[in-house]
């Protein structure tokens, strides 16, 4: 894949482009990875609206889809995680334009596009977006003791942390109250 595009003329167009990115190809994204394995598969398509008044407005629509190995959590073994998404932008002349359209456009995110638009670099940064905050095995055991420690004292109180930190540090045969 070529990584720019002319945002202008894929729009003008109408056409749609799809292709397939190696993961070790992203480095931003993969250095987020256990294991750089998989390949993410994608499609832009490209529209023009006429205004009403005249004039018309660009939109690029792109969506992917991959399974990438994130590490786990809790054991920091690689997880296979479905990465996908579908994300429309309508798409303007200049980064100013962009952060001054941006806030007020509730249907699209608003972008610089032109003819030497980076779509790989797009892809990259939406792959990311699509992460798991917090990886796990459905089947994963916690940290050794951890569940126990937590069966066995019950669920901590939101506030015992904070009263704890204020009174200092317990003496040998201080409890905790909760």
């Amino acid at each position: 894949m070529k990584s720019t595009i002319d945002t202008a003329r894929l729009a003008r167009n109408g056409e749609t482009i799809r292709g397939d990115l190696s993961v070790a190809r992203l480095p931003r994204l993969a250095s987020l990875l256990a294991t750089t394995d998989g390949q993410l598969d994608w499609c832009a398509r490209g529209w023009r609206e006429q205004r009403p008044e005249g004039g018309h407005d660009d939109f690029l629509e792109l969506s992917f889809s991959a399974t990438v190995h994130p590490a786990c959590v809790r054991c920091l073994e690689p997880v296979a995680v479905a990465a996908c998404d579908r994300r429309r932008y309508r798409l303007v002349d200049t980064e100013a334009e962009a952060e001054r359209l941006d806030p007020q456009d509730d249907e699209y995110d608003v972008l610089a596009g032109g003819p030497r638009f980076d779509l790989e670099a797009l892809i990259e940064d939406e792959a990311i977006f699509a992460l798991p905050p917090m990886p796990r095995h459905d089947d994963c055991v916690a940290v050794a003791g951890d569940e126990a420690a937590t069966a066995e004292r019950g669920p901590e109180k939101p506030f015992a942390a904070l009263q704890r930190l204020r009174r200092g540090p317990p003496a040998a045969d201080d409890e905790t109250t909760s």
